[in-house]
């Protein structure tokens, strides 16, 4: 790795009560990372996790326990490197899929990059009913942002993919607000708002390791909620 990426970057892991996925992620990115590109943001009881990291040396900062959104917005804040790969801690990402996340961002092509499941493919957003009507939630959605903010530029197919990567002078520049699941939403919006280019590389997500998502099942206000705040704002 080492002169390879121009770039000081963070693996950014959100979790919150995620203790058994977290050990399996962690091990994981430590096949191909050193510990010293690994940060934790923890909600919830942090207790099991926070020993977890102890043990195999991964800092971690603690998130305000409002929400994923209030975590990143922490990291962004707190985390100084040239750019950010954001990570579910659920063990449902690749780690392998990271360096194409951060090729484009190399190569001065795009100030975002989300990893998207309607190009790679999902097990969360199919199978169940609960998870087709996810993924017709999120097909509607991507829709309208391309619709009311996407025009004369490349289209995004996943919108509310959480594994991503962006530089940190961006994110500075967003003014995020969000605290909830909502937030990866609001950044691609905002990011179209400013200009901001948005590349999107193949990525399939498998099914959680351990556990029940932390997504409320009536998510879908939310990220109405999230288009409409921003449709009425500069």
């Amino acid at each position: 790795m080492d002169g390879y990426n121009p770039y000081t970057f963070n693996i950014i892991l959100f979790a919150k009560n995620e203790e058994q996925n977290m050990l399996f992620i962690i091990n994981q990115l430590l096949r191909i990372y050193g510990a010293d590109k690994i940060i934790a943001v923890l909600d919830g009881n942090i207790e099991p996790t926070a020993g977890i990291l102890k043990e195999k040396n991964i800092r971690f900062i603690q998130g305000p326990d409002k929400g994923k959104g209030a975590a990143l917005r922490t990291a962004i804040k707190n985390i100084e490197s040239d750019v950010f790969v954001f990570m579910d801690a659920d063990g449902s990402h690749d780690p392998a899929e990271i360096e194409g996340l951060l090729r484009p961002l190399r190569n001065n092509e795009a100030e975002l990059v989300i990893a998207s499941r309607f190009l790679g493919g999902s097990e969360e957003l199919a199978g169940s009913m609960e998870n087709l009507m996810r993924r017709s939630g999120n097909i509607l959605s991507n829709r309208v942002i391309n619709l009311l903010w996407g025009r004369n530029k490349k289209r995004v197919s996943d919108c509310q993919s959480g594994f991503r990567a962006i530089k940190r002078e961006a994110a500075l520049g967003l003014d995020l607000e969000e605290d909830g699941f909502s937030i990866e939403q609001e950044m691609v919006i905002k990011c179209l708002k400013k200009g901001y280019r948005i590349a999107e590389v193949s990525s399939f997500e498998s099914k959680r390791k351990y556990g029940n998502s932390h997504i409320p099942k009536f998510h879908t206000y939310y990220y109405v909620g999230c288009i409409l705040k921003n449709l009425f704002k500069r």
